[in-house]
């Protein structure tokens, strides 16, 4: 099993992740832009991932939930602002309340996903920009990275 890498670029509020897939890009692209794909890995375990809307498009918006073993649900919602099929997305993702408004206590952090086909494989690189340092501490003292690991964890065992 690959390994995710994982670099803090302090000075701009980045987390910065490169996973490798061997997989061909069309597969690994699937898994991202597919509902019934992408819930099956995008929780980390024991949580499990529900999603209540989801149109995958430039414009377009995925509303979802992850849900806890003890019944725990933290919603979230993903905006997606630039698609390039089989290559990139752009998005900011951000907590909601029950009723779809976005979260105070977290602010929004932009996600910039890039898919390099290297043939039978894919490298994906996932480049989170945090709102302020703070952001990006506090999404780090929950764990971020580590949910992170063991997502793609799930997403390689079900590419293979």
């Amino acid at each position: 099993m690959n390994k995710t890498t994982f670099t803090e670029d302090l000075e701009n509020n980045r987390l910065i992740a490169v996973r490798t897939f061997d997989v061909a890009v069309e597969k690994v692209w699937k898994a991202w832009s597919d509902p019934a794909i992408l819930c099956q890995w995008w929780a980390p375990q024991p949580y499990t991932c529900q999603i209540d809307e989801m149109d995958f498009k430039e414009g377009g918006y995925w509303i979802y939930n992850m849900v806890g073993p003890e019944g725990d649900v933290h919603r979230g919602r993903m905006d997606y602002l630039k698609i390039e099929p089989h290559e990139r997305l752009e998005a900011e993702d951000y907590f909601v309340d029950e009723d779809g408004n976005a979260s105070t206590g977290i602010p929004p952090m932009q996600m910039s996903v890039k898919f390099d086909s290297n043939g039978s494989s894919t490298t994906v690189t996932s480049i989170t920009t945090f709102a302020s340092a703070e952001a990006f501490k506090q999404m780090a003292e929950m764990g971020m990275a580590e949910g992170w690991e063991l997502a793609c964890n799930q997403l390689e065992a079900l590419l293979v």
